[in-house]
């Protein structure tokens, strides 16, 4: 534990034994202690990680060296002042995390340890919502000291959260209904991420797809040009603490070259396959699409090109839009793209990555608020730009934004921040339309923004904290990837439970 200033002790009795040690700490205008053997250490107020349908004093999930805890805010236990927002700098806010469980608990100001004088501590029940075991009375020289009673806090907050960590079982076991992403030639249908070069839609498979991420106004390093490329190869960039080489796709498909007209919608569209990861810099990000096999056909030999980048073409729209579909392998075959790969790939350790990622799960990654969400992407058919207009439906449930025509059919709309009670967003382009299929309905689930597909590791995937039956039930697992970025999580999704059977009802009966 950090070091924490001594404070002066409470009592004259000079026999050492008889005084227990207690951290001191400040939470609004209440003076509490705590017994020093509950704490496990004091450290600052990380970022946090709001989890939906929580009870109010769980202020959510922080990441303390690569383990999820769960934050809970004393001054709302304690009924004082909410504390809100982030720690500014210098400011005093400390986490006072608890030994032996995945808890923190958030005050104000941490004053020191204190020796109490159990003799002198007067036995309450009832102070403070009952939080409260007793008090030390106050003197002239301090006021009086609550002394929390642990037990009835997590009993009474967070009890399941509370269980010891290594009770907690690691595992990435899909709930029920879910399965990995497998993208083969047999298979009904062929999942896609979709994008934008030259003027022409192309895509690849989700398999290959490790992430979609922006290619200008990254948190991480700056794209490192190298010199003497043989143009196509743009340079390498950090990506989640890895190198990883950038490559342009007009040039690796021999369209013409150009300044992009819209730098800040340029994304990489970072894959993985065979031990290698690279990044394909495009124009613009399109959707993620799930296509019937009738709807995919091979290149026509009249039009295969000797290298074969383009395996196949998928007829949406009626035919009326046609997108190439990708092979990455043969994407990456030239001599003068794998002298591209080859350094980067030994530095990188891929071999070790693919094989975390060969049990690894698929999800569409969305944002609310400053939140990441991860929906199984064998659950998702496709992402949608946001219309100008929904149509409204009189008389529907609160939380359906309204309806739009997809494929001819009706597709209810979701508000999904109605749906965890968050405050109205700003509208923005950013905005997209996950198409779920939800038990025997398929619905529209309206979100901030759409991050792209995430392949995450087994080993990344843990049980969430227990914090209430309706988040535990929504939101079982959290993605941990503290190895990929600061702290970054993510909560998984159960889309079996992203309604209960009357709003299914309500939902199909729309759809009929």
């Amino acid at each position: 534990m950090p070091p924490i200033p001594a404070a002066q002790a409470l009592s004259s009795d000079p026999v050492a034994h008889a005084l227990a040690p207690h951290l001191l700490f400040h939470v609004g205008g209440t003076l509490a202690a705590l017994p020093l053997a509950e704490v496990r250490e004091v450290v600052r107020r990380p970022d946090v990680l709001d989890v939906p349908l929580s009870p109010p004093a769980i202020e959510g999930l922080i990441n303390l060296r690569g383990t999820v805890t769960v934050l809970i805010d004393m001054g709302r236990v304690l009924g004082t002042t909410a504390s809100t927002g982030a720690s500014p700098a210098g400011d005093a806010t400390r986490v006072i995390v608890l030994r032996g469980t995945r808890v923190g608990l958030r005050v104000d100001r941490v004053v020191g340890i204190v020796g109490l004088d159990g003799t002198r501590l007067e036995r309450t029940g009832d102070g403070d919502a009952g939080f409260v075991s007793g008090t030390v009375p106050a003197d002239g020289a301090r006021p009086a000291i609550s002394v929390l009673a642990l037990d009835r806090v997590l009993g009474r907050v967070a009890a399941r959260a509370a269980r010891p960590a290594a009770a907690v079982a690691i595992t990435g076991k899909a709930p029920a209904g879910g399965r990995t992403v497998a993208v083969a030639g047999g298979e009904d249908t062929l999942m896609l991420v979709s994008f934008e070069a030259g003027g022409e839609e192309y895509a690849v498979p989700v398999s290959a797809v490790r992430e979609v991420v922006r290619l200008e106004g990254r948190r991480e390093g700056r794209l490192a040009r190298m010199p003497h490329g043989d143009g196509n190869l743009l340079g390498v960039a950090t990506l989640r603490g890895r190198l990883v080489p950038l490559f342009d796709l007009r040039g690796l498909l021999g369209l013409e070259a150009g300044e992009r007209a819209d730098t800040a919608a340029a994304r990489i569209i970072v894959l993985s396959f065979n031990g290698v990861r690279a990044g394909l810099v495009v124009d613009r990000a399109r959707e993620i699409l799930r296509v019937g096999g009738d709807l995919i056909d091979p290149v026509p030999p009249l039009f295969r090109q000797d290298s074969g980048e383009i395996e196949a073409i998928c007829r949406l729209d009626g035919g009326r839009r046609l997108v190439s579909v990708l092979d990455p392998e043969r994407l990456f075959q030239s001599e003068a793209v794998s002298r591209g790969l080859g350094p980067v790939e030994d530095d990188m350790g891929d071999d070790r990555a693919g094989a975390a990622l060969a049990g690894a799960e698929a999800f569409v990654i969305f944002r609310l608020g400053g939140v990441e969400y991860g929906l199984p992407s064998s659950r998702v058919e496709q992402v949608l730009a946001v219309p100008d207009r929904l149509t409204e439906v009189p008389k529907a449930p609160a939380f359906i934004e309204g309806v739009i025509n997809h494929r001819g059919a009706v597709l209810p709309v979701i508000d999904q921040r109605r749906r965890f009670a968050m405050p109205p967003a700003e509208i923005g382009r950013g905005r997209r339309i996950i198409v779920v299929a939800i038990g025997t309905v398929r619905a529209g689930l309206l979100v901030d923004g759409v991050t792209g597909v995430l392949r995450i590791a087994a080993e990344a995937i843990e049980p969430a904290p227990d914090l209430s039956p309706e988040q535990m039930a929504l939101i079982s697992r959290v993605a941990n990837l503290a190895g990929d970025g600061a702290g970054r999580m993510v909560l998984l999704l159960d889309p079996a439970h992203l309604l209960d059977r009357r709003e299914a009802d309500a939902l199909s009966g729309m759809d009929a």
